[in-house]
């Protein structure tokens, strides 16, 4: 059966629909520890008899065994089958499995188990190409939809999404991210802020699986159901795994607990249920009977429009404040350095105009015949590395706002289009494929001189945009500032302004054009300002520094009863500001002026790496996010060479040196380098063995490097039992060094049946690690 969009949304307007649970960890207590995969090419009948108890189970949807046959994840799994052949017997299987069932195949689709730049080595395109490959071979093997899971980077789930919907714009596509308990993803990824654009990406069901149990999963579950304007799903973990007497691993939560756990998602208007690692037939079958097929409750959603970056949020209301200063027209030396793809300048100037106040940075690279597409893919990813606020995106040629839109992690700003339909259906396109909101200007080929000429352009072109499935709430209409000093008459814009603010619709002016060669601007700016937002102004691109401006809003709105209160992250210790503020001058400065009083080891040791410490802590408590984290580690590093490259010999000697490895047969390491930038940022030799690192590779690094302590991680159940493994090695060969396990496999429970330490998360690890060390101390004496 084929199943289409408005097919697959009747259906869940119908009642709850049900997934099937976990393929992994139902294999491996089978006895099978291998790549599942090629269960699809080597023992057909074992993936066909777990799918045939899900059909029996009572599943409306049966997902492929394919959640790791992209080319990516095949060849890091050193997997020899053709892809081709892996996905097209998963699609024949499954369907055999199904046969005479009213019963769904849906093609699973997960990471390529590679970061996405700024944070990883791969490009968007490479990882887009990756996902049309394999959607394509599941697609023509006649999949009904797909979905998308286990995701954590925001990037890579818009480049699967795209890859999809570019192949067929008809079939069905369920979207998930994983979070960890705090609503974030392991990039910084906020609830909302994934939520936000998935309303607006071409996709049916946004939802949420794994890394919870079901309990742990209600607050993330309940972001969701609240933010999404679509269906939603959810797959949670039963619980965390418990190594058993005979090395296997099991999930703890029982087919009655899960089940009575999964009404709480019911309440909460899920649409799609299934379960995730640990789930078997023998869950989803009792969950599927106890809660019945009944309708899909109905939901409170939150309506209010937003803006994001990675890993920042803001809402629309009550007011926009969009800084200017990323603006090289007009700025030879800027100019320049753009073109040399020196973002030094740009990265400064996104830093202070958030610490002035702004919620928005407008950024404009100049004249863009001297650029290519390739500057403002630089642009974006310095300024997601940086943590920055959302964009707003004031690029005039069409391939380059496509090529920044692509990049863009978040919901930006398009700014910005004209009314004319040819240009308005550019911002369609744009607007439906990558997300966002548009500034939309109050013109055509000339600006209208009069105010209601100008807001009867605008709501012409709204009403279009509405007709094409773009609702007004996502445009801001800049009734356009004219220089005063060419006698251009500021009361049009206000007019224009109260026009349209009186309809309904949010607007938005380019502040700093009206005092344009004038002098006094700062006065000018700030009058013009509060008239407007009398007028019920909704956003401003403006000169954030300018305080009389910034003081206007603030004071303008609290006269119409809206206060604002803005919470600025600031840290007492300046040496963390400098830190996260990626002020490297100013740290080395500072750096300098301590050598004074201190050495350098005492400055290594007992400051700097103090500090990062900090750092760590912020970010295990969710304070600060991952690309905070790497940029904080850049930071710092250059400045530990310096101060290593001060310290006397003898005292070398004094820096622990921690080795690092992910064991034999787990090719997930994104965890275990999180820990190993903490450690080294806090002034640690760190030596990282990489993935899938056999115990006897470990031992000779052992015995080369003589490390002070030995990191192992393992992120799948069915490596866990490597760690003992290395454990075992090392005790036969009499070599004693503390060992740190850690990984989303590992527990306290499990470490101390091995006899290692466990770490939860980096800082843990960090803290461990400097434990240990005073212990080594006690005993050396």
């Amino acid at each position: 059966m084929i199943l289409t969009r408005k097919e697959f949304l009747g259906l869940l307007n119908e009642r709850i629909h049900y997934l099937d649970g976990a393929y992994g960890t139902e294999f491996f207590r089978s006895g099978f520890k291998g790549v599942i995969e090629i269960l699809n090419i080597e023992n057909k009948e074992m993936v066909y008899s777990l799918q045939k108890a899900y059909v029996e189970a009572g599943v409306d949807f049966l997902l492929t065994n394919t959640f790791s046959a992209n080319r990516l994840k095949l060849e890091t799994l050193k997997v020899n089958y053709d892809l081709r052949d892996i996905n097209y017997n998963a699609v024949k299987i499954a369907k055999m499995a199904a046969a005479n069932k009213n019963v769904y195949i849906l093609g699973d689709i997960s990471s390529t188990g590679h970061f996405i730049k700024p944070f990883g080595e791969i490009s968007f395109n490479e990882a887009y190409d990756v996902f049309k490959e394999q959607s394509e071979i599941l697609l023509n093997a006649g999949v009904d939809g797909f979905i998308i899971e286990t995701i954590s980077d925001l990037k890579e789930l818009k480049a699967a999404i795209l890859a999809i919907r570019d192949l067929d714009d008809d079939i069905p596509i369920i979207a998930h991210m994983t979070f960890n308990k705090n609503g974030v993803s392991v990039t910084g990824t906020s609830v909302e802020i994934f939520v936000t654009l998935l309303n607006d990406l071409d996709v049916d069901v946004i939802g949420t699986n794994c890394t919870l149990a079901p309990e742990e999963l209600v607050p993330v579950f309940k972001k969701i159901s609240e933010y999404s304007k679509k269906p939603v799903s959810v797959e949670p973990n039963a619980g965390k795994p418990r190594l058993q007497r005979d090395g296997s691993v099991i999930y703890k939560v029982s087919r009655e607990r899960f089940a009575i756990c999964m009404e709480d998602f019911i309440e909460m208007g899920s649409n799609i249920i299934g379960g995730c690692c640990g789930t078997s037939p023998d869950h989803i079958k009792f969950m599927i009977e106890f809660l019945g097929k009944v309708k899909s409750k109905k939901r409170n959603i939150l309506l209010k429009e937003f803006v994001s970056s990675r890993t920042k949020i803001k809402s629309t209301e009550p007011f926009l404040i969009i800084g200017e200063k990323i603006n090289a027209s007009g700025k030879k030396n800027f100019q320049r350095k753009i073109r040399e793809k020196n973002t030094e300048k740009i990265v400064e100037l996104a830093i202070t105009q958030e610490q002035e106040g702004a919620h928005v940075l407008d950024v404009n690279l100049g004249i863009e015949k001297l650029l290519e597409s390739s500057h403002f893919t630089t642009v974006i990813n310095e300024l997601d590395k940086v943590s920055s606020l959302p964009l707003s995106l004031d690029i005039q040629q069409y391939e380059f706002m496509e090529e920044a839109l692509k990049e863009y992690v978040g919901r930006p700003i398009i700014n910005s289009s004209t009314c004319k339909t040819e240009q308005l259906d550019k911002a369609i396109y744009l607007l439906k494929r990558y997300g966002g909101i548009l500034i939309l200007l109050t013109m055509k080929d000339k600006i209208p001189k009069t105010a209601k000429e100008r807001a009867e352009i605008a709501k012409n072109a709204i009403k279009y945009l509405e007709k094409n499935g773009i609702n007004k709430e996502r445009v801001f209409v800049d009734p356009l500032v004219l220089p005063i000093g060419a006698k251009k008459d500021p009361y049009v814009t206000i007019e224009a302004i109260n026009i349209l603010s009186r309809s309904g619709i949010n607007t938005s002016i380019g502040l700093s054009n009206l005092s344009f060669g004038m002098p006094n601007r700062e006065a000018l700016n700030s009058a013009f300002l509060a008239l407007c937002i009398n007028e019920g102004l909704s956003a401003a691109i403006l000169n954030t520094s300018e305080r009389s401006t910034m003081n206007v809003i603030f004071g303008s709105l609290m006269l119409k009863g809206i206060e604002i209160t803005e919470k600025k992250k600031f840290f007492e210790n300046p040496i963390v500001n400098m830190i996260l503020k990626k002020k490297e001058t100013d740290l080395k400065r500072e750096i300098e002026k301590l050598l004074e009083d201190y050495s350098p080891l005492q400055i290594s040791q007992d400051i700097l790496s103090k500090a990062m410490e900090y750092v760590g802590e912020l970010y295990s408590k969710g304070e600060i996010h991952l690309p905070e984290l790497i940029l904080a580690a850049e930071t710092v590093s250059p400045i530990f060479e310096f101060l290593n490259s001060l310290i006397e010999e003898k005292d070398n000697k004094q820096i622990t040196t921690i080795l690092l490895a992910t064991v034999e047969g787990d090719v997930h390491d994104i965890g275990k380098k999180i820990v190993g930038t903490v450690l080294k940022s806090a002034g640690f030799n760190i030596i990282d063995l990489g993935k899938d690192v056999p115990a006897n590779v470990i031992l000779s690094a052992i015995k080369k490097y003589n490390p002070d302590i030995l990191g192992l991680s393992a992120m799948m159940t069915t490596t866990i039992g490597k760690i003992k493994e290395v454990k075992d090695l090392l005790k036969n060969e009499n070599i004693k060094i503390p060992i740190i396990a850690g990984g989303a496999s590992m527990n306290g429970e499990i470490a101390k049946k091995f006899g290692v330490f466990y770490a939860k998360n980096a800082s843990d690890a960090l803290k461990l690690v400097k434990k240990l060390l005073k212990d080594i101390e006690k005993v050396i004496g």
